[in-house]
């Protein structure tokens, strides 16, 4: 399976940029657009909206949600970690879940590791910038991640119920069920 293809023709959704300035010097992060098509099909892009691309590993495997499976352990983990830390790494990399990342392998088209996008790591930048476009996610793929973008920020906070009432939740649901 392939994430990308050669860059098309013109910019547009998708696309992968290097030469974004992300204040990072010589580490800048590559970067992907997510200014809507339409507006590039109509001329009405003045500005590109991107968003940075980080290597997985790293961040994945120093996260709290990763790491937190193998505090502790310093003789090896069990193999209850080992599935833990797996089933977790299983949901980014078919992207299942909306948060902050969207996740996808840049080869063969663009020669780097496993790559997220950064939903909170987004800047805006001028649409004439000297940027080299080296490559383009597929259609399916973008729409997939833009689809998790507007999941994660249309997100509206809402009171959730407390410890106690969750606990009663779950007695409620599961009574005639299992025993917890």
């Amino acid at each position: 399976m392939t994430w990308l293809e050669q860059p098309h023709q013109s910019l547009t959704q998708g696309a992968i940029l290097d030469g974004v300035d992300w204040g990072m010097g010589e580490d800048n992060p590559l970067s992907i657009v997510l200014s809507n098509a339409c507006d590039f099909e109509n001329d009405k892009a003045e500005y590109l909206m991107v968003a940075a691309l980080l290597p997985a590993s790293e961040i994945l495997c120093n996260s709290r949600e990763i790491s937190g499976y193998a505090q502790g352990k310093r003789n090896g983990l069990s193999s209850r970690q080992k599935k833990a830390i797996k089933d977790a790494l299983v949901k980014y990399i078919h992207n299942t879940q909306v948060c902050r990342y969207f996740f996808f392998d840049p080869n063969p088209v663009v020669d780097a590791d496993l790559m997220l996008v950064d939903f909170q790591l987004i800047k805006s930048v001028s649409i004439d910038g000297q940027y080299e476009y080296i490559g383009q996610m597929k259609p399916v793929f973008t729409m997939q991640m833009m689809s998790r973008f507007v999941g994660y920020t249309g997100r509206v906070p809402v009171d959730r119920p407390d410890d106690d009432k969750v606990n009663e939740y779950i007695q409620t649901l599961t009574e005639n069920h299992y025993e917890i």
